[in-house]
C-alpha cells in the first residue's frame, strides 16, 4: 500500500459516555459528521460491531479510565486496522501514553477543531500503512519502545500549528536544559554548514524552521536511546552523522530536481530519520545484533539484507515502525520504512521515498554501485 492508496473517506464511530459528550465530538468534527457512528457496546460486542462494520476509526471520550483502557487493548488485539482515538484533557493523557502496542491518539479538549481533524487523517493514515503483516510482526519482539520525553512532545506539537509562535516554542525548548544543548549542538554542526556559530534558542528556530527542527529534535532522542557500549559495532555517533549526511544530500537533490517546498522539507525530515530502526534494534538485543552487524561486515553484505535474513525485516521496517507510533506523516512513515526498496533505483516519480532513497545510495556508495551498502 503506498500514500495514494491509503487516502479516501474516513468512517469513524463515537464511544461516549453521555449523549452531551458525543454532541461535543460531533460538533467539532463537521467534516466527518455523515459518517460519524455512535455505539454502545462494550467489550467483545464492540469488537465485533467494529469488525463488521469495517470502521476506519472509534473515539472514546469517557472519565472511566480503566474501562477505556480495558477497551483500547481489546481493540488493539481484535480490530488492528480500527485506529483509537482518546479525548482528554493535556493532564489526563499518562495513562493512555503508557498502553503497549500501538498507543491511542489523543485528541485533546483544548485543542482546535481542524487540529482534531488534522490528527484523525494522519493517524488513520498512518495505523493503514502500520498493520501490515510486515510491521505487525515487529511490536511484539521490541521490549523497549522509546517515547518521546515530555518536553520534546511539547517542542514537536507546538510546531505542528501552522501559526507557532517562536517564543512560545523557544521557552518550551529552553525549559530543558539537555533539549537546549542538543539543539545548539546540532545547528551548529559542520553537518548543516553555517557561516557563524548559533547560540539563541529562538535563532536557531528562525534559522533551521519549524520541520527540521521537529526532525531534529526527534532524532537526537532516538540516537541518544542506545549507549555506545551497549552494542558491540554500533556507533551512534556515527550513526548520528550518516543520517545528517543523507538528510542534506536528500534536500539538494529536491532543489536539483526542482521540487516543491513540502517534498523538499519531508525529504530533510525522512533523511534525517531514516535509519532510527538501528537505534531501536541495537536497544532491544544488543547481543544478537551486534553479532547481525559482525556477519554483514563478514561477508561485505548490505545490512538491510542480512538483517532480513536473520531478523525477517530490516532496521527500515523497525524505523517505519516507530515513526508510525510517534504520530509522522504517512511519507515520511513510507520513506524511511522503503530507503532500501530497490524498485526506487528505476522510480522516476518525485517523492520522498525516492528522494531518500537516492540520497542514502549517494552519501553510502557515491552512487556507483546499483544498491545501498547500508
Amino acid at each position: 500500500m503506498t500514500v495514494k492508496e491509503a487516502t479516501g473517506p474516513k468512517r469513524l464511530c463515537v464511544w461516549a459516555e453521555t449523549p452531551e459528550q458525543r454532541h461535543h465530538i460531533e460538533t467539532r468534527l463537521p467534516k466527518y459528521r455523515r459518517s460519524l457512528m455512535p455505539v454502545a457496546y462494550q467489550g467483545q460486542e464492540l469488537a465485533a460491531v467494529i469488525g463488521a462494520s469495517h470502521m476506519d476509526g472509534i473515539i472514546f471520550y469517557s472519565q472511566n479510565v480503566s474501562l477505556v483502557k480495558l477497551t483500547l487493548n481489546l481493540l488493539e488485539n481484535r480490530c488492528p486496522s480500527c485506529s483509537r482515538f482518546v479525548v482528554c484533557t493535556s493532564s489526563d493523557d499518562g495513562p493512555y501514553r503508557s498502553l503497549e502496542g500501538f498507543p491511542p491518539t489523543i485528541l485533546r479538549e483544548e485543542e482546535s477543531p481542524e487540529t482534531w481533524a488534522d490528527r484523525i487523517e494522519r493517524a488513520v493514515l498512518v495505523n493503514q500503512w502500520l498493520t501490515r503483516p510486515e510491521f505487525r510482526m515487529i511490536l511484539p519482539r521490541l521490549r523497549t519502545i522509546p517515547s518521546l520525553p515530555e518536553s520534546h512532545r511539547r517542542v514537536v506539537e507546538a510546531l505542528q500549528d501552522p501559526q507557532y509562535e517562536l517564543g512560545k516554542v523557544a521557552r518550551i525548548v529552553a525549559q530543558d536544559v539537555g533539549l537546549t544543548a542538543q539543539l545548539l549542538k546540532v545547528v551548529n554542526s559542520a553537518a548543516l554548514g553555517l557561516a557563524h556559530p548559533i547560540t539563541s534558542i529562538s535563532d536557531a528556530i528562525a534559522l533551521i524552521g519549524a520541520v527540521r527542527l521537529q526532525s531534529l529534535v526527534m532524532s537526537a532522542w532516538a540516537f541518544a536511546f542506545a549507549d555506545e557500549k551497549m552494542c558491540r559495532g554500533f556507533s551512534p555517533a556515527a550513526e548520528w552523522q550518516h543520517a545528517l549526511a543523507v538528510a542534506q544530500a536528500a534536500e539538494t537533490l529536491a532543489r536539483e530536481r526542482r521540487a516543491k517546498s513540502a517534498l523538499l522539507e519531508s525529504a530533510f525530515v525522512a533523511g534525517i530519520l531514516h535509519d532510527v530502526g538501528k537505534v531501536m534494534l541495537a536497544a532491544n538485543s544488543p547481543g544478537a545484533y551486534a553479532d547481525i552487524l559482525a556477519l554483514a561486515n563478514k561477508r561485505d553484505a548490505p545490512l538491510w539484507q542480512t538483517e532480513t535474513e536473520v531478523l525477517g525485516y530490516s532496521h527500515a521496517e523497525v524505523g517505519g515502525c516507530l515513526l508510525g507510533l510517534w504520530g509522522l506523516d504517512l511519507t515520511i512513515v513510507e520513506a524511511v520504512s522503503r530507503h532500501h526498496h530497490q524498485d526506487l533505483a528505476l522510480s522516476e516519480e518525485l517523492s520522498t521515498a525516492k528522494l531518500v532513497f537516492d540520497a542514502n545510495l549517494q552519501v553510502c556508495t557515491g552512487g556507483t554501485t546499483p544498491g545501498n551498502r547500508k
